[in-house]
Parts: C-alpha cells; sequence; structure tokens
C-alpha cells in the first residue's frame, strides 16, 4: 500500500444528508431511553436539518438576494459567530451537546470580531451593493477557518431606506496534524494552525527525522497573514532546511479577490538551495540514469495591474466586468548551477523577464451544493476572460520575446450542467523560430445532482490537450498519477504531446459517523502521451479504471482520507496492475475568472 500527500484528484469532501423515513430521529427516540446510549447517541451522530434542500437544479445567482435592497444605505453590521462543533447555519438554537463537541469548542480558538470586520468591503453609511455583498460571502466562506457565512439583510421599519446587516459565519476547528512513520528510525511530523488565537494567521510546521540521511533533522515553516489591515494583501514568509530544499522567502501580495477591486499587485524575493533528482536515458521503470542535480539562486519579482470598469448598460454586468491592465519584472541569478551552454540546460540560464498583460474578466458566482462540498455553500464561478499577453526576456546568452494568448468561459447549460472551456497559446520567439511554445485546451464538465432515492450522484468529466512545441530537452509532461492516470507512478509515461480523459461518478451518501461523512466513487482515466512528431490519435492508450471511497468531517482542516483500488490493464514494465491507495485529499477549486500577475504559463 502506497501513502501519498499530493494527491489532486477531483474530490466532494463531505456530505450533509436527510436520510427518508426519519431514521435519525426513530433511532434517537430508542436510544434516548438510556442515559448510557442517549450519551453516545450524542457523542455519535449529528441530526441532519429538515429544512436542507437537496435540489440544486435551483441554484441561485449570488447577488439575487440583495437586489431588492440595491442603493439602500447600510446601517449597523451585526455579527454572529458560530463555533466549529455541534452548531449549524439552518439553526441557530443548535447548541454542542456531547462532550467531544464541547471540549473541541473549548480548545478551539474562535475567530475574533475583528479579524471578521477585516474581510468587510463596506461598512456603516455605505448604500447596499448587491454584487460586493455577494463577493463579501464568497471572501468569508474562502477563509481557511471559515466553514460557511451568510450575510442576511434587515429592513428597518421605522426607516424604509435604512437597512441593517446581520453576518453569520462558523468557525472550523483551525488545529490539525499528520504524523507519518515511514520505518523505525525516520518519519514526519506536520502541525498546521489555520487561525492562530482566532487572528486569522496561518502557521504551518514540518519536522522531520531520518538517520538513515545525511541531514538526519529537517524543518519547514510557513506564516501567513491573509489580510493586512482590511487591505486584502497577504504576507507570506517562508522558511526550509531539509536535505533536498534550503529556502528563505518572502511575498506580499494583492489579488482582485473582487471586481471591487481597483489595484492588485505583489512583490517576492526568495534565496533557494533545490537538490533535485532526474531521470535519464529512461529504457523502463526498472532500467534508468539516475542524476542528481543541485541548484542554487536568488529570485525578484514585481508585478502591478490596475482594473477599470467598462461602460455596460446592465448595472449587474458593470460591477462584474473589468479590463484589467499589468506589467511584471522578474529576476534569477544562479548562484550554483550544472555546466551551461547556450543550448545546454537552458533552464539554469541566468535571465531578467518583463512581461505586460491587457485583458477582460467578467465573474458572476452561483450558489449551490453538493458538489466538492458536502452541506456547505459553495460559489461557482461563471463567466468569462480574455487576455493577450507580451514580453521581452534578456538572458545570459541570447535574448528573446514573448507572446500568449488566454481565454476561458464557464457556465451552466440549462438542464445539462455545469462548463468550463480554456485555451491557451504562448511561446517564446528567437532568431524567427519559436521556443517553449505550448498550445493548451481544457474542458471540464459537472452534471446536476442526480436523484436515486436515497443516494445522490454527480458526474465529473475533465478533458485536456496539450502540445509543446521546440521545448528544452529536459522540458516534459506525462501522464502520471496526479497528471493524469491516478495512481499509475510510471517515469516512461512523459512527452511533449498529451490527450488526456477522465470520467468520475460520485455517490454522496447518507451514511455519518461523529460527523465523519462518506462519499463513494468510480473512475476511468485514459491518457495518450508522446514525442510531439507522431499522431497523438495513433498512439496507445494508458487507462486505469477503479473504486474508492472519502471520508472528511467539514468542521476539521484535515485533508479527506481517501482509499482507492485501481486497475491498470497495459502497465509499463516495472509497474503493478493493481493498486490499492491510501492518501489524503485536499480538494479542488473551481477555475475563476480573475486576472492575476502576467506571467509565463507553466509546461506541466
Amino acid at each position: 500500500m502506497r501513502f501519498d500527500k499530493d494527491t489532486v484528484l477531483i474530490l466532494p469532501d463531505t456530505v450533509f444528508y436527510k436520510v427518508k423515513s426519519n431514521f435519525y430521529s426513530r433511532l434517537k427516540d430508542r436510544w434516548y431511553q438510556r442515559k448510557f446510549t442517549k450519551q453516545l447517541f450524542d457523542f455519535l451522530f449529528s441530526l441532519p436539518s429538515d429544512d436542507f434542500k437537496l435540489d440544486t437544479t435551483q441554484f441561485v445567482k449570488s447577488e439575487n438576494p440583495f437586489l431588492d435592497y440595491q442603493g439602500k444605505t447600510i446601517g449597523s453590521i451585526n455579527l454572529v459567530k458560530l463555533e466549529a462543533l455541534g452548531t449549524r447555519m439552518d439553526d441557530l438554537n443548535k447548541r454542542p451537546e456531547s462532550v467531544v463537541q464541547k471540549l473541541g469548542n473549548t480548545v478551539n480558538f474562535k475567530t475574533r470580531d475583528r479579524v471578521i470586520r477585516n474581510n468587510l468591503l463596506f461598512e456603516p453609511g455605505d448604500t447596499v451593493n448587491a454584487a460586493i455583498l455577494a463577493d463579501n460571502e464568497r471572501i468569508l466562506r474562502e477563509l481557511p477557518y471559515i466553514r460557511d457565512s451568510r450575510i442576511s439583510i434587515i429592513p428597518r421599519p421605522d426607516n424604509p431606506d435604512v437597512v441593517d446587516l446581520e453576518i453569520l459565519t462558523k468557525d472550523v476547528v483551525s488545529l490539525s496534524f499528520d504524523l507519518e512513520a515511514r520505518d523505525f528510525d525516520s518519519g514526519v511530523l506536520r502541525i498546521d494552525h489555520r487561525n492562530i488565537f482566532g487572528s486569522g494567521h496561518e502557521l504551518d510546521n514540518r519536522f522531520a527525522v531520518d538517520n538513515g540521511a545525511e541531514q538526519k533533522f529537517s524543518y519547514e515553516l510557513r506564516y501567513r497573514v491573509p489580510n493586512i489591515k482590511r487591505t486584502f494583501t497577504a504576507l507570506d514568509i517562508r522558511y526550509a532546511d531539509t536535505e533536498n530544499l534550503d529556502i528563505t522567502s518572502l511575498q506580499i501580495k494583492r489579488d482582485f479577490v473582487s471586481p471591487a477591486i481597483k489595484y492588485a499587485g505583489g512583490i517576492e524575493w526568495s534565496q533557494q538551495t533545490l537538490r533535485e533528482r532526474r531521470l535519464e536515458n529512461i529504457i523502463s521503470d526498472l532500467d534508468f540514469d539516475e542524476v542528481f542535480v543541485t541548484q542554487q539562486f536568488d529570485y525578484q519579482d514585481a508585478w502591478l495591474a490596475r482594473a477599470f470598469p467598462l461602460r455596460i448598460k446592465d448595472p449587474v454586468l458593470r460591477d462584474r466586468t473589468r479590463l484589467i491592465i499589468s506589467g511584471r519584472v522578474s529576476n534569477i541569478d544562479f548562484l550554483r548551477r550544472p555546466e551551461v551552454l547556450k543550448d545546454q540546460n537552458q533552464r539554469f540560464h541566468n535571465r531578467f523577464q518583463v512581461i505586460g498583460g491587457i485583458g477582460f474578466s467578467q465573474r458572476r458566482y452561483f450558489k449551490d451544493k453538493l458538489i466538492f462540498g458536502y452541506g456547505r455553500t459553495e460559489d461557482i464561478p461563471y463567466g468569462m476572460s480574455a487576455e493577450l499577453l507580451a514580453g521581452h526576456e534578456w538572458g545570459e546568452f541570447y535574448d528573446r520575446i514573448y507572446m500568449g494568448a488566454r481565454i476561458s468561459r464557464g457556465g451552466y447549460l440549462g438542464l445539462v450542467g455545469y462548463f468550463f472551456t480554456g485555451l491557451t497559446v504562448e511561446g517564446f520567439k528567437y532568431n524567427g523560430k519559436t521556443e517553449q511554445g505550448v498550445f493548451r485546451t481544457d474542458f471540464r464538465y459537472i452534471s446536476n445532482l442526480i436523484d436515486l432515492n436515497q443516494w445522490k450522484f454527480r458526474q465529473f468529466i475533465t478533458f485536456n490537450y496539450t502540445r509543446g512545441f521546440n521545448r528544452f530537452d529536459s522540458e516534459f509532461i506525462d501522464i502520471r498519477s496526479r497528471n493524469g492516470i491516478r495512481g499509475l507512478d510510471s517515469h516512461t509515461l512523459r512527452g511533449t504531446q498529451r490527450l488526456l480523459l477522465n470520467i468520475e461518478t460520485v455517490s454522496f451518501t447518507p451514511l455519518q459517523l461523529l460527523d465523519f461523512r462518506l462519499a463513494i466513487f468510480g473512475f476511468a482515466d485514459i491518457g495518450k502521451i508522446n514525442d510531439g512528431q507522431r499522431d497523438i490519435f495513433r498512439e496507445k492508450s494508458q487507462t486505469g479504471f477503479g473504486i474508492g471511497f472519502r471520508i472528511r468531517n467539514d468542521n476539521l482542516t484535515f485533508n479527506a482520507v481517501e482509499i482507492r483500488l485501481a486497475y491498470y490493464p497495459n502497465v509499463p514494465i516495472g509497474i503493478d496492475a493493481v493498486d490499492l491507495d491510501l492518501s489524503g485529499n485536499s480538494g479542488f477549486r473551481f477555475n475563476d475568472f480573475f486576472i492575476s500577475q502576467p506571467q509565463v504559463g507553466s509546461f506541466n
């Protein structure tokens, strides 16, 4: 069995479900007849709410609940904060009952009022803007220490021009840890806190011991302040001293978290030493050469972007649409590296880049449930973005021009479901020829919720085609595991042209224990890969089929636990045809349509 912490599989991560025939109510009546079984029931189970709606085909546009109050003046802003365990967004009278819930809430730091207010885009005296209120609900939900949020408007009977706001949030247990024992003399301990003392600050720690390695003790730290003084500017500090990575970095960044933000930008400085294992002359997964490469470099980066509103008659679209102009400079200087020549080890060349971009972004959101979550509100982006990029690179051996274009669109198609499409074309020009060129197209589909009595299903389909043009000798894409066929970890499945189809069916089950909830899934992955010199459709397919289940408590910050059994009909030499995998799954996020810093896309 393999333990892997780095999967990026699409995962609905918790389920909140109503069982027919009031099963839990009848079970509660029976168990409440004795004191011991009453306490055991309160410890094990959490009754689903009768008000919970499972018909997610009736999705709601995020700004709709606020449109009737557009232009009214905001009076008072009242905060209602629910503890992480034993509380419900749909039943404010619900209180923790079990000893575990009460103890968990006692040791968990509740988010402070000033932290919630620090993440608001409005204040008393402002006028109601439906788009801004909808954005703020989403911004609060995206905070790692908040499970869900809801903004309610309360009219004043004595003054119809003034409304009060109630902001309801529910915390999560923000402390998590993970212990991985690799053998008798090595292991890894991770301790993460997403809300230190209720301040909203994050601290991640990783301690590792390996008595068989050259460096016996390793440590990694990341400290993050998501929002400095209500500017929506994040501070990110990282430090690592490990056998394969030494890093000291500082990053300050502000994104367009809402179309209401006019300016975005960031600066980054880092010093890094990387020791990586490179495979060469690969014949099979049992026959290859192994080379270890050490690189040490200094990196600096700065960018700035400005968003401009457009003249659009529809007031809602006018609030959600922006023209964005951006610019960026970056520099990398290597202090230690393999031998470099003009046409050898180009990724280790010193270089200075200037890139500018102009783009169009239209972002709106649906509110829905039971997609990647198990009952919490989920924000599904729809709209479009388009961006043109151009720049210049001053290299160690020669200079190049960069050009690129990206476009994406997403939305709902009636009763069919949600779709996302994206297209990227980019590359460098040198002496009239293209270098490091990329053509990439993506398609993602998510069905509406399918109701089959006690079981709720969704269908997920992902398609990707990527083609590299005149890539450097050390640049490849692959269809290994998280990049293609999940669990198939073969080094031979790499090239510069890839065709990939992932299909997954997920069932949201009514099963829950201690607020841990279960989803069952089946999948089929099909991929083709080659060096771009042949027709990809004539290439032999690699496939993977399997089933599994995922378990998660949405009140905790732990990754979902996934157990997967897979079968590969045509495995490369040296790879097992059957794979049983236990891993942590961090979930999946939708592709949004906001434009950030202009940058050269990655080839992966």
